[in-house]
């Protein structure tokens, strides 16, 4: 019965230090990684906050910066482009033009990660 009740207990707390540390994923790492959107433009975003982009029929690679918040805590990121810091706003998986579509879920640009 001793026995049972340690390997039970040996169990649990293997299972809690799995949960809890697994859990540790950054934030940047939300967002890093790279995609292709429904348009057959390539994104890569880089861990360092670099990116790049590479627009269907251009043989031309874009290297940009993308952004998560002053402190690297929020919900969507911004990636640059042409000069403009927001000219894409990427969220859950999903790419919008502007903040107010992004908001209320409009005109949502699909994405496939490779």
């Amino acid at each position: 019965m001793l026995q049972r009740i340690i390997r039970l207990s040996v169990l649990a707390l293997t299972v809690v230090l799995a949960v809890s540390c697994g859990s540790g994923d950054s934030r940047k790492g939300k967002f890093a990684g790279t995609f292709v959107d429904e348009f057959g433009n390539k994104f890569e975003l880089k861990e360092d906050y670099s990116a790049t982009i590479q627009f269907v029929g251009d043989d031309k690679v874009n290297q940009t910066r993308w952004r998560d918040g002053a402190n690297h805590d929020s919900p969507f990121a911004t990636i640059e482009f042409n000069g403009d810091p927001a000219y894409y706003y990427l969220r859950d998986g999903m790419l919008y033009r502007h903040k107010d579509d992004m908001d209320n879920g409009r005109c949502a640009i699909k994405l496939e990660y490779e």
